[in-house]
């Protein structure tokens, strides 16, 4: 059975998708809390590390630990920080600064190494986050973490294209989890932010489902070749494209600058 990796897999999203995966393929999952080992360990085909990604150390041991690991076919990259919240000016930078280092640059060291393992992997799939399309105040840090792993990945995916390793990014839509619950005990000072988190952590958020289903299709030999996009769970039915004739549309479902020669904006009204 192929493995996938799971990195985040305590949180809303990765637990479910260790869940809904483990059906299909056997997963190593990636917790940062000794208490988060037990319930995940006791499930069919999942397997549980502790890993802090605040921690070259344990991104390091980790590695160590993956370079015997055989069949190894697809990486999911869900953990992520999201403190702190707030005018730019107006937070400590010390914190600012360690959300890009959690979210983007240990990532990356991740990949960097884990890229040089024998055992090459054919499917990448990184979560995106609210800021990377449109400017998400308050939120900077996290947002800008997130916009370098959209673009790191597109650059990826284009360095990786004759190794046939595709990478893609998926925005998850909102969902219930932590991350609504730091927005809300913020307070309503963050407006619609604060009113958008509270309704998500009331009625359980938008569909896990459609995050379930793009994750299959993204791991699936059908869609070898797709890479370097950014798909929205919530919104992208890609079941209704030709897949061929998407592949060939570099431009689709990526972030291009408005220039009305060669993109031009459908609605000014």
């Amino acid at each position: 059975m192929k493995k996938i990796i799971i990195l985040g897999s305590s949180g809303s999203i990765g637990s479910y998708l260790c869940q809904k995966l483990s059906s299909h393929f056997k997963i190593i999952a990636t917790v940062r809390k000794e208490s988060d080992l037990e319930m995940i360990n006791d499930k069919n085909n999942i397997t549980a590390l502790k890993v802090d990604f605040k921690k070259k150390k344990d991104i390091e041991q980790f590695i160590s630990k993956l370079q015997d690991e055989k069949d190894l076919y697809g990486l999911i990259n869900c953990y992520g920080v999201q403190h702190p919240i707030g005018k730019f000016k107006n937070v400590k930078f010390e914190e600012w600064e360690n959300n890009i280092i959690i979210n983007f640059n240990n990532f990356a060291f991740f990949l960097h190494k884990f890229l040089n393992l024998k055992n090459k992997v054919k499917k990448i799939i990184v979560f995106s986050g609210g800021g990377v399309t449109f400017p998400r105040k308050y939120f900077s840090a996290y947002a800008i973490s997130k916009i370098s792993l959209y673009k790191y990945v597109e650059i990826l995916s284009q360095e990786l294209n004759k190794d046939n390793i595709d990478l893609n990014l998926i925005a998850p839509g909102t969902i219930k989890s932590k991350m609504t619950k730091e927005v809300i005990d913020f307070g309503s000072s963050l407006g619609n932010e604060y009113d958008n988190s509270l309704k998500a952590f009331n009625d359980g958020g938008q569909s896990k489902k459609k995050i379930f289903d793009l994750c299959q299709l993204l791991l699936s030999e059908k869609s070898n070749g797709l890479s370097g996009r950014l798909f929205a769970a919530q919104w992208d039915n890609l079941e209704k494209y030709d897949m061929n004739q998407l592949i060939k549309d570099k431009n689709l479902f990526t972030m291009r600058r408005i220039d009305e020669k060669y993109f031009k904006e459908k609605d000014k009204s």
